[in-house]
């Protein structure tokens, strides 16, 4: 993968006979929890895709993929944090709505990815009193309404893609990051020293995602379920999807 060069997958959510059987005992007992609902669809749909994704680039089966999901930023070492690949020299970020997954797969730098319904903006004005800079919220203001909902899921998943890229959650307030620009505009503690870069990228119909980089994008390269069905094909397990 060249610098600057990022992945990005897309998978739809659905029922799939054999994802579950590449997930380990932990991902299991959590996906038998939320069986037979959506959200347990989207979590298998995740982790699978994770594992299937992970066994492109690392030349190792799904199922012995490990992901290493500590906290960098708790003293107690919780496993809430960032997901990577252990031992791997490549970076990767997850996002799903009820429909989709997506990943973006990076071998320089840190990437952070966001994929969102444009519906997920029901009340405007709550949500940009909520997340908007002053600046930002100027410009809200001056939209049309017809224009509000939709460039304020733009900035929401610009955020959401910088707080996943340095694994900080909320403990970057989202009304203390500009979105505006082509990087952010932030004095978050512990915010990376190195430029966060924001790139909008295509997204099914009634969705936007964005992509946010330190190392500046020189180029997307998407792939598909199909894309899948080939690598899952190539590998010695069998998978049903």
């Amino acid at each position: 993968m060249n610098p600057g060069e990022v992945h990005v997958w897309l998978v739809p959510v659905r029922p799939r006979a054999g994802w579950l059987a590449m997930l380990d005992e932990e991902e299991r007992q959590r996906a038998a929890k939320l069986a037979s609902t959506p959200a347990g669809d989207t979590f298998v749909t995740s982790r699978a895709t994770q594992r299937l994704v992970g066994s492109h680039y690392l030349g190792i089966p799904p199922a012995d993929i490990v992901t290493d999901r500590t906290c960098n930023h708790c003293d107690t070492g919780a496993r809430h944090g960032r997901p990577r690949f252990r031992d791997a020299g490549i970076d990767y970020s997850v996002s799903h709505t009820e429909h989709w997954v997506i990943m973006a797969v990076t071998g320089s730098g840190l990437v952070g990815v966001d994929i969102e319904d444009l519906r997920a903006a029901p009340d405007p004005d709550g949500l940009a009193r909520a997340c908007l800079t002053s600046e930002e919220r100027r410009h809200f203001d001056a939209l049309p309404l017809a224009e509000r909902a939709p460039w304020l899921v733009s900035a929401w998943t610009r955020k959401e893609a910088a707080m996943k890229l340095t694994g900080l959650g909320l403990r970057a307030p989202p009304k203390r990051l500009d979105v505006s620009g082509s990087v952010v505009a932030t004095a978050v503690p512990r915010w990376p020293a190195a430029a966060v870069h924001l790139h909008d990228i295509h997204a099914p119909s009634g969705h936007l995602a964005a992509l946010a980089t330190t190392v500046p994008l020189r180029e997307v390269r998407s792939a598909t379920l199909d894309d899948l069905e080939i690598l899952s094909a190539r590998n010695r397990h069998s998978v049903c999807l």
